[in-house]
């Protein structure tokens, strides 16, 4: 079927199908394509849609999306990574900006959500759609479909929970439902329990070729075997040879550091592949990522220095900046290589000619465990770039032929697993619950209804485990004081349970938060650690051998109590931030990359904000000047007397800490030094930047 055919059938969306044709360059449909519009994809039939990676799946969510707000309704997207949400927000942007309105909001979990109603496809993370509709906002009546991104990811620990139960509470309002799934196992049980359609297909428009790397030949199911040249390891090997033949790879390792060491190895036989022209542009490139932070990292010297080969590492120590950097340049074609972690292979769409991975095993309960079929096929899907490639190859590395064979058995011949709900246990439903409960009074009977309808009770069609977790946690709720009885004897939310739900906190956090509120004196260390300890910090770190005798005698001399342990580290690390060591000495000492900080100082700082908001409707607020001034410091990473200079735009804390060495301490100070002195200690244009900022503040 050609996509004009499709608007003749359905002329309201035809200026749209024009637009994807001029853009995409896209005529014919593919198989799952027809087969979803055939199945009444466009006359508002639920789907399930179980494709490999870019079978396009994007075109049939346009496609429906577009369709429904032509007919008035609003279109909401969600996407299980912020990455994936801004990504499909540029490509939407892009093509359909000037015929929709399109929106995205994927932080700030305490807004109301109002704003959104303007907009007639939204694009959001499953936490934030979670999060506005505790909110109440007018526009949720107007949704007319939901598109599920990547909802095999129901089977994650981490993001399942949230996912399940927001596509639950969705189901309520009777949207068309449109669910993208990777081929999975059990996707006939998910389109069930979204009483949709399933368009199942194995159909690729790139060849996947999937194969085994051993002795200096790939071995491949479905065609000839490949010699390649003896010499380097074999994932070096294996880049080099895609590289000569014009092309690029993705290299999974199971481990951050082994990207990093990967990633360098590779860099240094790639260099000797570049022209002219791709060296110049990398050292622009390289430059950039050096430069992305106020004083460059060893981490970001070695990125940087990498980078100039043609290759880099990717992975979530990094700076979303550096990240960003990374992806676009590979995408055009300047970086050849990415060694990266498993986690590319669920993030943002990379594609490359060969994936190769070079470790499939992690760390798990039992020591290294082999990586599940599924996330392995998930890596594989990322072989081949549409409209440059027609074939993607995909292998694996094998030491020796027992290894060869199983790697065969299990990974290229094996079956992905059957997903499954993780909703049943108590953290998740403690949230949860208060979230369902603030949204609208309701019976405990109710709330068994409701989780009745989740993926959970459908798999598992017996919920007595939930409503024996669930009793349990209202007798918490109402101990607390979050939730009450209401007149007509259903569960309501309290001012505070309310707050507690919108700020999209653990209870048990909140509670936790109230606690040490109450304190009548409580020092910036226990604040920390008490903080550091709530659910939604966690992973935390372990405590290295090299740590312990450092972490334990600063735990005794502050009298922190055992099992804080983790928490301690992680607050004590925090303290070091505020106390301006550079991170260099973090990632030495305390295995703490740049961009996991960050990404904990933003979890840290929302804690905090929520500790205030708390105190105001507790009358606890004797603390709040000091929550305050703690916040301000983490972000700026600070001591006290420093926080008047970096609240001026264009001073960090590297140039705060050199002005007031000098005698400069606020912005009268730097008003009265002028810029001949500011430029002796900071440089003339930036010295000159930062006294029209401060002119343009008094104006």
């Amino acid at each position: 079927m050609h996509l004009s055919e499709v608007s003749k059938r359905y002329p309201a969306i035809e200026s749209a199908i024009t637009r994807i044709i001029e853009e995409d360059g896209i005529g014919e449909l593919y198989e799952p394509q027809e087969k979803a519009i055939e199945a009444g994809l466009l006359d508002g039939e639920n789907m399930t849609i179980a494709i490999p990676t870019a079978s396009g799946k994007t075109l049939i969510a346009e496609l429906a999306m577009l369709s429904k707000v032509q007919q008035g309704y609003k279109a909401i997207y969600l996407a299980p990574l912020r990455a994936l949400a801004s990504e499909k927000y540029e490509e939407l942007k892009k093509k359909h900006g000037k015929l929709v309105n399109i929106g995205i909001s994927t932080s700030d979990l305490d807004s109301s959500g109002s704003e959104l109603d303007k907009f007639d496809i939204i694009i959001m993370t499953n936490e934030k759609m979670d999060s506005i509709m505790r909110h109440h906002p007018s526009w949720i009546g107007k949704i007319g479909i939901v598109v599920l991104d990547e909802v095999h990811l129901i089977d994650s620990a981490n993001r399942g929970p949230t996912l399940e139960i927001v596509a639950t509470k969705l189901m309520a309002l009777k949207p068309q439902f449109l669910a993208l799934s990777a081929t999975i196992e059990n996707s006939e049980e998910i389109a069930k329990w979204l009483n949709s359609k399933l368009v199942e297909s194995s159909f690729r428009p790139v060849k996947l070729s999937k194969g085994v790397y051993f002795n200096n030949e790939i071995s491949f199911s479905g065609k000839s075997d490949q010699k390649l040249e003896a010499g380097n390891s074999p994932s070096i090997s294996l880049a080099i040879d895609i590289i000569k033949k014009e092309a690029q790879g993705l290299v999974f390792v199971s481990t951050r550091r082994s990207a990093e060491a990967e990633s360098e190895k590779q860099s240094k036989e790639i260099v000797h592949l570049l022209n002219a022209k791709e060296k110049k542009e990398l050292e622009r490139i390289a430059d950039r990522i050096l430069n992305v932070l106020e004083s460059p990292t060893k981490q970001c010297i070695r990125l940087s220095t990498i980078v100039r080969g043609g290759a880099a590492f990717h992975h979530a120590g990094l700076h979303n900046t550096q990240r960003k950097i990374i992806e676009d340049s590979f995408k055009s074609n300047l970086i050849k290589t990415i060694c990266s972690t498993p986690t590319l292979a669920a993030g943002v769409n990379l594609p490359g000619k060969r994936v190769i991975i070079r470790d499939y095993k992690r760390y798990g309960t039992f020591g290294m465990e082999p990586i599940p079929v599924l996330e392995v096929h998930q890596m594989f899907g990322r072989a081949g770039r549409p409209k440059y490639d027609t074939e993607g190859e995909a292998v694996l590395i094998a030491s020796s032929q027992d290894e060869f064979d199983e790697l065969w058995e299990h990974y290229i011949e094996g079956r992905p697993e059957p997903i499954s709900s993780k909703l049943g246990v108590a953290p998740v439903l403690r949230m949860h619950t208060l979230g369902l409960i603030a949204e609208s009074p309701r019976s405990r009977e109710k709330l068994v209804e409701f989780y009745n309808k989740t993926f959970y009770a459908f798999q598992y069609s017996d919920v007595s485990h939930l409503e024996t977790i669930l009793s349990e946690i209202l007798d918490d709720l109402f101990e607390w004081s979050f939730i009450e009885d209401d007149a007509d004897g259903n569960l309501r939310c309290t001012r505070l349970g309310l707050r507690v739900a919108q700020l999209y906190l653990d209870p048990l956090t909140a509670f936790e938060i109230i606690q040490m509120l109450s304190e009548s004196k409580i020092s910036v260390e226990l604040m920390l650690t008490m903080l550091c300890n709530a659910a939604e910090m966690r992973p935390l770190g372990a405590i290295r051998r090299s740590e312990e005798d450092e972490i334990y005698s600063a735990m005794d001399s502050l009298e922190i109590e055992d099992g804080l342990e983790r928490a301690f580290k992680q607050a004590y690390i925090f303290e070091k931030w505020m106390d301006e060591i550079h991170d260099d000495v973090l990632y030495d000492k305390y295995a703490m990359p740049p961009g996991v900080l960050r990404g904990k100082l933003n979890i840290m700082d929302w804690l905090l904000y929520a500790s205030s908001e708390i105190s105001r409707i507790t009358s606890k607020d004797r603390h709040s000047h000091q929550v305050l001034t703690l916040r301000r410091r983490l972000k700026y990473g600070v001591k006290k007397e420093l926080l008047p200079l970096v609240s001026v735009r264009g001073i960090g804390r590297v140039r705060a800490r050199k002005i007031y060495t000098a005698g400069i301490k606020d912005k009268i100070g730097l008003k009265k030094a002028g810029v001949e002195k500011l430029s002796s200690l900071i440089g003339k244009k930036t010295a000159e930047k930062i006294l029209t900022v401060l002119d343009k503040d008094d104006y």
